[in-house]
Formats: structure tokens, C-alpha cells, sequence
């Protein structure tokens, strides 16, 4: 709604990993439009030191190291010259799948709404119950294909070092029948033909 993504509550973050559609190699980045906040978060990055205390190596309180390199940076400023085009990039990549997968009432992929423009970073493709399409034969398939598809995010509270919340029935569902889909900038229609043809072949297969 005329909104971007980060600017709506009092600070966003985005991580720069070498996997996002902007990135930096590494690290990644916090937004906020609070100044006292910003300052907060500027002195916990610099090891505790915060940029009015005139002692030399001098923290006012417990800090870490979270800041980023010259080269990182030089690397991501490129990038943000041309985010334009790289979000353009993932979504063309994105409705290319989206189109070819309507096709097949048993497949969906990330819900976009008609006041939304995701950034379409990874494409992700759910299996309906009904198919009994499995994760674990998905994964399976897709490396006899010696195409890279990678599972769908886990719960966090179905990690071993978090409490078990298992209301969350949906997260905890959907994960098992669903993957991201390749969606590398340079992929080709050919390429992305050959992960459709290999989702058809589960769906076949069951």
C-alpha cells in the first residue's frame, strides 16, 4: 500500500547474504527514521563506543563488532544503483514459474495480493495435501536432476533450542511439502523449464 518494506514499524533490517537479490557478500543493514534510536544501535555496532565520547577506544557499555567493510560497502552502494533492475530480474523469474504453475491445481507459489509487489528473492512452492508430495522426495528427486533446490524455512519453534509451540500447525505443515525454487539472476527459461518439468515428474511420480 504504497509503503516499502522496512519503512513501516520504527526500524527494518535486511541482510546482504550472498543468496539475497541485493547483496554484499556478507552483513546487511538497519533502517529506522528514530535518532536516538539509530545512535543506540551505532554505538552497540562499534564494540559499545559511542560517536560523541571523546575517550580514545573508550565503550560506554557491551557492545559488538557489526560493522561493515569499506569493499562490503563500496560492493552494495553498486548494487543499490541498480536494485531497480535486480528486483525487476527476480520477478520476471518469479511470474515465469507462476505462469507455468497455474497450470497445475496441486501446486502454488508464493501469494502475492493485488495491493502487494513482493521482491520475489526465492520462489517458493508449496505441494497441496491432496498430492502427497513429500519435502524429503522432492529433495531427493530434484538432486537425481543434479538440480540445487533447497527446503522451505523450518518453524523456528521446531528447533531443538527453542520451546515446541505446536498451535502453529500451518508452519509446521507446510513445511514438509514445500521447497525454494533455483532463482539465480542469470538462469535461463531453459533452466527454469527443467525445474517445472521436474515438479511435474513428483507430482507423476505420487
Amino acid at each position: 500500500r504504497d509503503k516499502r518494506a522496512g519503512s513501516i514499524g520504527n526500524f527494518g533490517a535486511f541482510s546482504f547474504h550472498g543468496t539475497k537479490t541485493l547483496t554484499t557478500g556478507e552483513g546487511g543493514i538497519f533502517v529506522t527514521n528514530d535518532e536516538d534510536l539509530y545512535e543506540r544501535v551505532l554505538t552497540l555496532s562499534n564494540h559499545g563506543r559511542s560517536r560523541g565520547q571523546v575517550k580514545q577506544f573508550w565503550p560506554d557499555m557491551v557492545g559488538f563488532k557489526y560493522k561493515m567493510s569499506n569493499i562490503q560497502a563500496a560492493i552494495g552502494c553498486g548494487q543499490i544503483e541498480r536494485v531497480s533492475d535486480l528486483i525487476e530480474k527476480k520477478r520476471a523469474i518469479f511470474n515465469y514459474y507462476r505462469n507455468k504453475i497455474l497450470e497445475f491445481p496441486d501446486l502454488t507459489l508464493n501469494y502475492e495480493s493485488p495491493e502487494i509487489i513482493i521482491g520475489a528473492w526465492m520462489p517458493t512452492v508449496v505441494f497441496s495435501q491432496a498430492s502427497k508430495v513429500s519435502r524429503d522426495q522432492l529433495i531427493s528427486l530434484f538432486a537425481s536432476e543434479n538440480i540445487d533446490a533447497r527446503v522451505f524455512f523450518h518453524p523456528l519453534s521446531s528447533l531443538d533450542m527453542f520451546d515446541k509451540n505446536l498451535l502453529n500447525i500451518n508452519a509446521y505443515e507446510i513445511s514438509e511439502r514445500a521447497i525454494n525454487l533455483p532463482s539465480y539472476h542469470d538462469i535461463t527459461i531453459e533452466d527454469q523449464n527443467r525445474v517445472i518439468t521436474t515438479l511435474v515428474r513428483a507430482l507423476n511420480h505420487v
